[in-house]
């Protein structure tokens, strides 16, 4: 029997497609996609690491109700609603802009917090 005498069968031969190794191109597209997710997926993350959201969500729960309570005594504090108030009006947007951030700020805290964040008038 020759090699030539099973080319034609259903199980292949020396030159069947089966045998073949895959194309270069389809292993450069999947190192291409894979590398794109790993890329943006890095960027995503160092994104919200380095963003204050991101800098007070990556605290420990208890550290984070602590300054949240500590900052909030210090605006209700600092910032009345009165003209007497002891920090500059910037200074008590800034404050109230960071208490946004943390997940304690409720509606409650958001209400009490939006008279401060609305720009002042020159």
């Amino acid at each position: 029997m020759g090699m030539t005498d099973r080319a034609g069968s259903s199980e292949g031969g020396l030159f069947s497609r089966d045998l073949a190794p895959e194309p270069r191109t389809t292993w450069f597209i999947r190192v291409g996609v894979l590398g794109a997710i790993a890329a943006v997926s890095l960027g995503v993350w160092l994104w919200v690491q380095n963003s204050e959201g991101g800098a007070v969500r990556a605290m420990a729960p208890a550290q984070r109700e602590a300054l949240f309570k500590e900052t909030w005594k210090a605006q209700r504090m600092r910032c009345p609603r009165t003209a007497e108030a002891a920090d500059t009006p910037e200074r008590c947007r800034q404050r109230a802009e960071f208490l946004m951030l943390f997940p304690q700020c409720d509606e409650t805290c958001r209400a009490e917090l939006a008279p401060l964040l609305q720009a002042p008038v020159k």
